[in-house]
């Protein structure tokens, strides 16, 4: 069976509603972290966290996912889309009630002799917005981007060794950038897994 490519509104459309559930998932993802961030005591930096060392120049990678993601999301065919929104629309649902109910939080680095360039200046302004550092386990932003890599292979399996490669170098700059520590992302990626099983067919209908 074959099914029509999409069209351009259809694109648009895809664009628009995955950049309002980021945009309302930001805003929910803030309201907790202020709600609740001041009571987190459990910090998850480990021995381990300490040997990655502080790379600011890693933080566009970070955020990269967050001006590319609508254009992927419009990109994506209908039924592919339909299966990520349902899927992180759950990630936010479940990843918000563990932040409430067991609030943790990351260990900021000594911004101290560092150059004041873009890059600084850019991280300053960052974390002066996710202030407290909380809502650490399990990071949203390694949840959510290893559901959009679940579903790009999904539309695309032979290109799956650049989509891997491509969410790996955000997930590393999390941890370059201590916007998350070792415990945030291995948990991070464990909810992504489980919300995706099973997991969707690499076997689409054939398109004219």
């Amino acid at each position: 069976m074959a099914i029509e490519p999409c069209s351009v509104r259809q694109r648009l459309t895809q664009a628009l509603i995955g950049t309002f559930i980021l945009v309302a998932g930001l805003a929910s993802y803030l309201a907790v972290l202020k709600w609740r961030g001041p009571a987190a005591r459990c910090d998850t930096q480990t021995s381990w966290d300490l040997l990655i060392p502080f790379q600011p120049g890693w933080l566009w990678v970070y955020v990269a996912p967050y001006p590319l993601a609508p254009v992927i999301l419009g990109m994506m065919r209908r039924p592919t889309f339909i299966w990520f929104i349902k899927r992180a629309l759950l990630i936010l649902a479940v990843s918000l009630v563990i932040f409430a109910i067991v609030p943790t939080q990351t260990v900021r680095p000594s911004l101290e002799g560092l150059d004041e360039g873009w890059t600084t200046k850019y991280y300053r302004a960052l974390v002066a917005v996710d202030e407290p550092p909380a809502n650490a386990a399990p990071s949203l932003h390694i949840s959510l981007t290893c559901v959009l890599a679940i579903a790009l292979v999904r539309d695309h399996p032979r290109w799956w060794p650049i989509i891997i490669s491509g969410v790996g170098l955000v997930w590393l700059a999390t941890l370059f950038t201590w916007q998350h520590h070792l415990i945030d992302v291995a948990t991070g990626a464990l909810l992504g897994v489980l919300v995706s099983l099973p997991f969707p067919s690499k076997k689409l209908p054939r398109i004219n």
